[in-house]
C-alpha cells in the first residue's frame, strides 16, 4: 500500500527548496483554472490544496479529496474550512458524488495509479455533460527515472498518447499543452544520468533549507518560463490538458 503521507512530506522538502518543474506546470494549470466558468468543481486528488483554494475563491463550490490525512490536514489549515472546500479523505476508485460537477481538476495523479484508464473513466462519469477537466501528467517515456519511482509513478506519458487516452474514455474537445522545453527538459536529462541518486539520497534523509534554496532558484525562473513559451515541440517534462464530456 502506498504511503501518501511520506510522499507528501517528500514533496514538501522538495517544493520548499525550490521547484522550477512545479512552478513552470502551475503558471500552465492556474491559467486554465483561471479561464473556467465558476460552478460545481471537484479537486481529485487535492495534495495540500492550492488548486482547490483557488477555484474556491474564484466562486467555485468545491469538493476535494486526497489518500494523505496529512494533505487533507494542510488544506484545512490553508482557509479551506473558511472558504468551505468540503475537504474528503479519499481515492478516485472510493469516491462516490451524486452530483455531476462543471469542472473536474486532477493535478499530477493518474501517473501515481496502476491503471489509469480506470481513473480516468471514473472521472468521466463524475463530469456533468459540457463539462470541463483540467489534468496534468508527467512528460516524455525515457525521462522516466528513479526519482519517478521514489515519487510513486508508474509511468510518464508522450503527447501523443496522453490525448489518445483521453480520447478513448469519451473525452472531446482536448488541448494538450507541453511545458518544460528546453531548459527542464535538459535539466531532466542531466539529472537523471549524473545526480539522480545524490538528489534521492539528499531528499531522502536530510532537511533542506528551505529560504537559501528558494531563493537562488526563484531568480532563474522568470527565464526558464520566458524560454517555456517559445517551445514549437511537443516535447516537454510535463502535459497539462484541458477536454471536455
Amino acid at each position: 500500500m502506498i504511503d501518501y503521507d511520506r510522499l507528501h512530506k517528500l514533496w514538501d522538502k522538495t517544493h520548499a527548496v525550490g521547484s522550477p518543474i512545479k512552478f513552470v506546470r502551475d503558471k500552465v494549470v492556474f491559467k486554465e483554472l483561471d479561464s473556467l466558468v465558476p460552478g460545481i468543481a471537484l479537486d481529485a486528488g487535492c495534495g495540500t490544496g492550492e488548486y482547490s483554494i483557488f477555484l474556491a475563491e474564484r466562486g467555485h463550490k468545491v469538493t476535494a479529496f486526497d489518500p494523505s490525512p496529512l494533505a487533507i490536514e494542510a488544506l484545512l489549515e490553508k482557509n479551506g474550512s473558511n472558504l468551505e472546500i468540503n475537504a474528503q479523505l479519499n481515492t478516485i476508485d472510493e469516491f462516490c458524488s451524486s452530483l455531476k460537477f462543471d469542472s473536474i481538476v486532477s493535478v499530477e495523479v493518474i501517473e501515481h495509479i496502476a491503471h489509469d484508464y480506470v481513473a480516468l473513466q471514473k472521472l468521466y462519469t463524475l463530469l456533468k455533460k459540457g463539462g470541463v477537466m483540467v489534468v496534468s501528467v508527467p512528460g516524455t517515456r525515457f525521462l522516466y527515472g528513479e526519482t519517478d519511482k521514489i515519487s510513486g509513478h508508474f509511468r510518464r506519458y508522450s503527447k501523443v498518447t496522453f490525448k489518445k487516452l483521453l480520447t478513448m474514455m469519451g473525452f472531446t474537445d482536448i488541448k494538450v499543452r507541453s511545458y518544460g522545453f528546453p531548459v527542464l527538459f535538459v535539466y531532466l536529462i542531466f539529472r537523471k544520468i549524473l545526480f539522480e541518486k545524490m538528489l534521492i539520497k539528499h531528499f531522502s534523509t536530510n532537511s533542506c533549507d528551505r529560504k537559501s534554496g528558494s531563493n537562488i532558484l526563484k531568480k532563474i525562473y522568470p527565464y526558464i518560463l520566458a524560454l517555456d513559451h517559445f517551445s514549437l515541440t511537443s516535447l516537454g517534462v510535463g502535459y497539462v490538458a484541458t477536454c471536455k464530456k
